[in-house]
This record gives structure tokens, C-alpha cells and sequence, in this order.
């Protein structure tokens, strides 16, 4: 009966060594082997998003390269279009206006303009015969005639609306773009207005 019990005790001794043998064996694979191919895996990922991160479209940089923050106002007729919205709201992530947010312009990416948020939100400065147009997101357009003028500034210079266009913001800039008929003393309220912007730096 000992010869049995002595015999079950080996058995089970075996057994038990040679489940901590393999045990330690792929313990020690584990540690060896495969953990650093998963950190090598992870650090190349890393490496490969930082250094070639495509460039967004239309030329722009890569998203992130950039982050810029800049005031801005539209003025149609002495009121000021609403950007706060829903539907203008972060439709792109290289420039975009977010969080409730209508009057301060962010920037992600290098090489995009004011241009390019305008056409992001489906408005856009352009010449119709001649003559400055703002074209809406709904297709109204106001352009200059014998009454009203658009208008065009950058940090309190009138600019035209191909330079504000392809202006390229950078943080505490004060864009306004201005439709009507406003007198000298109506502009520099208006530049005075945009300057007053606390401008949202997320």
C-alpha cells in the first residue's frame, strides 16, 4: 500500500514539475519573445504616424502640425452671421469652429486659409463681374453695388477679399469680413468689435 501511495506521490510529483516546467518555459517566452514584439510593434506605429502622417487635402499639412487660434466676425447688412450653430460646427478637423462657438477660427493643420474654412461651412468670398461677392450656404449672395461694399481686415487693415482668402490665421489674429453700406465710424466699431472677442484657446 506505501509502494502505491509512494508511486501516486511521484506520479503526481511529475506531473506537477512538469506543469511548472512548461508553466516557467511560457512565462519566460512570454517575457523574452513576445512582449518586446508587441512594444517593437507599438513604437514603430508611433514612429510612422509622427513622421508620415499624410498631408491633408488640397496640400494642407498633416493634421496636428498646427494649432492656431484666431478671432473672427461676419457682418451682413450691420448684423453678424451666427456660426454658433449646429450645422457650422466643426465640419472639418483642420479649421473649424467648435463648441457652441461662432467667433473664434481654430486651426490644426498648416497651409489652410480662411478660404478654406469658408468653403468648409459651403460659403465663399469671390468676383462676380467685377464685384466683391459673399455666396452663402443656402446660395444668397451679397456683392458690391452702388449702395453697399464688401469689405475685407485683417488686425484692423482693409485687405480685399483675396488676401483674407488665402490668409493663413495665427493665434490672436482679428479677421472681419463686412457687407453694407457702414460709414468710417460703423467700420471701426465693427474692428473694434472683433478686437474685443475673447478668443476660446482649446
Amino acid at each position: 500500500m506505501s509502494n502505491k501511495n509512494n508511486k501516486n506521490q511521484d506520479n503526481n510529483e511529475k506531473k506537477k514539475s512538469y506543469l511548472d516546467i512548461t508553466r516557467k518555459k511560457r512565462s519566460k517566452t512570454l517575457k523574452n519573445v513576445v512582449l518586446p514584439i508587441i512594444g517593437g510593434i507599438v513604437i514603430l506605429g508611433i514612429i510612422s504616424a509622427l513622421l508620415f502622417s499624410p498631408p491633408g487635402p488640397s496640400g494642407f499639412g498633416a493634421l496636428g502640425s498646427a494649432h492656431e487660434h484666431a478671432a473672427f466676425l461676419i457682418k451682413i447688412n450691420g448684423k453678424n452671421i451666427d456660426l454658433s450653430i449646429p450645422k457650422y460646427q466643426v465640419q472639418s478637423d483642420y479649421i473649424h469652429v467648435e463648441n457652441r462657438d461662432g467667433t473664434t477660427l481654430h486651426r490644426h493643420a498648416t497651409n489652410v486659409t480662411f478660404g478654406n474654412f469658408l468653403e468648409t461651412i459651403k460659403m465663399n468670398l469671390d468676383k462676380e463681374n467685377n464685384n466683391n461677392c459673399i455666396v452663402f450656404d443656402n446660395g444668397t449672395n451679397y456683392c458690391d453695388d452702388n449702395a453697399n461694399k464688401l469689405n475685407a481686415y485683417i488686425n484692423g487693415n482693409n485687405t480685399g477679399i483675396e488676401s483674407i482668402s488665402n490668409y493663413i490665421i495665427n493665434d490672436n489674429d482679428r479677421l472681419l469680413v463686412i457687407y453694407g453700406n457702414e460709414t468710417e465710424n460703423e467700420i471701426n466699431r465693427a474692428i473694434k468689435e472683433v478686437n474685443d472677442i475673447e478668443i476660446q484657446f482649446t
